[in-house]
């Protein structure tokens, strides 16, 4: 059986799937979404076997969608109050029409997608690379998220910086108001793969146009002005904004 588990994550590595263990899910929950403690609802539309949907309470009614048989039964097996949709989320988005409190998500990283323009990329205009999904899976959480709601998506640091495409939607976003915090995890937070991973932050109430950049690692953070950040062509690094002092 080990093997099995084994072989199945290596599969998911190869996809750009990894597993977030709980404890990790409920420290970062605790940690970025408290302003909701007792959310109307949750969404998680790359759902996996819903580790990030476990760390609500039971009473809270939780929404997903995921491309995998196996993680998906799993899920449904495991969560409480759950509604869930087998499918893929790019291809053909569950849900349409409802708009969510909060949502957690960890999407594949970077893996292919048929680009195509829909109702949740209208607005911004902009289509996310061919050979990169990061983009769409972002601007797809962003359609869904309640105007006062919060949503905290753990993605790949790149992109953060990549440019073209990319860099256009990354200044839509900004001049949109919708980013809150860029937040720079401890490279070995997740137990599947060592790759360094960044979580957005996501609002669209919010009351200032500045950006909060966290860098975990080395509990240091900054607030920056969208100014600064304009003159950075839209660059979301984290180390543009925030480094450890030499001693």
């Amino acid at each position: 059986m080990a093997n099995t588990l084994k072989e199945t994550r290596e599969q998911f590595k190869k996809q750009g799937k990894f597993h977030t263990p709980l404890e990790v899910a409920t420290r970062v929950k605790e940690k970025y979404l408290k302003e909701k403690p007792h959310p109307k609802n949750v969404y998680d539309p790359t759902l996996g076997a819903g580790t990030l949907l476990k760390v609500f309470d039971d009473s809270i009614p939780k929404y997903g969608q995921e491309i995998d048989e196996e993680a998906f039964n799993q899920a449904k097996e495991e969560l409480v109050n759950f509604t869930g949709v087998l499918g893929d989320t790019l291809k053909e988005p569950a849900f349409k029409g409802m708009k969510f409190d909060v949502i957690y998500a960890n999407p594949p990283f970077s893996i292919k997608w048929e680009e195509k323009m829909d109702w949740r990329f209208e607005k911004c205009g902009i289509l996310a690379p061919a050979s990169k999904a990061d983009w769409a899976f972002n601007l797809h959480i962003v359609e869904y998220l309640a105007d006062d709601g919060i949503a905290l998506v753990i993605n790949f640091p790149g992109i953060l910086y990549r440019g073209n495409r990319e860099q256009k939607i990354r200044e839509w976003l900004i001049e949109q108001n919708y980013i809150d915090k860029i937040i720079q995890f401890p490279a070995n937070e997740f137990t599947d793969t060592n790759i360094s991973t960044v979580g957005i932050v996501f609002k669209k109430n919010k009351t200032t146009t500045d950006v909060e950049f966290i860098d975990e690692e080395n509990d240091i953070s900054r607030i920056v002005k969208k100014e600064e950040i304009k003159q950075n062509n839209y660059n979301l690094s984290t180390s543009t904004y925030v480094q450890k002092e030499e001693e």
